[in-house]
């Protein structure tokens, strides 16, 4: 050894290094082979383990993990119902006439709020000289209603709630701004008492004439729009939407048109809504 020099020294010392290893691993299998099943058991839950924990190490980048979130129709009907739901009023008129019927309150359809300010969007065959109107808001109370619009050239009357507290806050309609068209899903609230769902399609359009025309927009030539909703579902001024829940339509009677299940198109509250504004 004394004769050996440093490089030499060096490379025994790594040669007997080798040969410890081996050995060691000889002697290490030989041992774990003749160890009880147990023990092996627990070696390997003990490699698991720290297996587990090396990988669960957060890691310093950033993971983007994208996901794909299906909307059926459904979803989407319910969404529009739920949005929708306390914009629907329910109209009385008031009987002053005859003894037994003063004071009685007679339901005779329904409306749409179409504004903040309590006005109420209907049809116009409602409109009595000297009719006196109650509404019953999604609140569940009865207030008092003015007749604030009425034209005998459009099927829309607008009431405004004139006992509205100027805190209240109400749910109104949007008004949809697309045209119109053959096929497209709507829904209808109807319901005496309560609000009763119904989903079906547009089935036809009434064009207007061009003397009826006042604008080259799409939207403000159709003069009705026919659905198939069955007759038993329908009420006067009941409000149909699209799955978006934007106003489409109101319904109303067309004495010109013997179909009971026509409504004035949402250009027709627009219409009376801009004409109020001019007042």
């Amino acid at each position: 050894m004394e004769q050996l020099n440093k490089q030499q020294l060096i490379l025994l010392a790594l040669l007997v290094s080798f040969v410890t290893s081996i050995a060691t691993g000889i002697v290490t299998v030989a041992l774990m082979n003749q160890a009880p099943q147990t023990a092996i058991q627990t070696i390997n839950r003990v490699v698991e383990k720290t297996i587990e924990r090396v990988v669960s190490t957060p890691s310093t980048s950033t993971v983007t993990v994208k996901e794909t979130v299906v909307i059926t129709e459904d979803d989407r009907i319910v969404e529009a119902v739920n949005k929708n739901k306390d914009n629907v009023v329910r109209l009385y008129m008031i009987k002053s006439s005859g003894a037994e019927a003063q004071g009685t309150n007679v339901f005779i359809g329904l409306g749409a709020l179409v504004s903040d300010k309590g006005i109420v969007a209907t049809d116009n065959n409602f409109v009595t000289d000297g009719g006196k109107y109650l509404a019953t808001l999604s609140d569940g109370k009865v207030h008092t209603l003015d007749l604030a619009y009425s034209s005998s050239s459009n099927p829309i009357a607008l009431f405004k709630v004139s006992d509205l507290a100027t805190s209240t806050k109400l749910s109104i309609f949007t008004l949809d701004s697309e045209d119109v068209q053959l096929g497209q899903a709507v829904i209808l609230v109807g319901g005496q008492s309560k609000n009763v769902v119904s989903v079906g399609t547009v089935s036809s359009l009434g064009q207007k004439s061009d003397s009826e025309s006042t604008s080259t927009s799409s939207d403000n030539q159709v003069s009705y729009i026919e659905t198939n909703f069955p007759e038993s579902n329908l009420l006067e001024g009941s409000p149909i939407f699209n799955l978006s829940g934007d106003l489409v339509g109101i319904k109303t009677i067309f004495p010109s048109n013997n179909l009971t299940n026509l409504f004035a198109p949402v250009s027709f509250v627009k219409s009376a809504i801009s004409d109020l504004s001019r007042k």
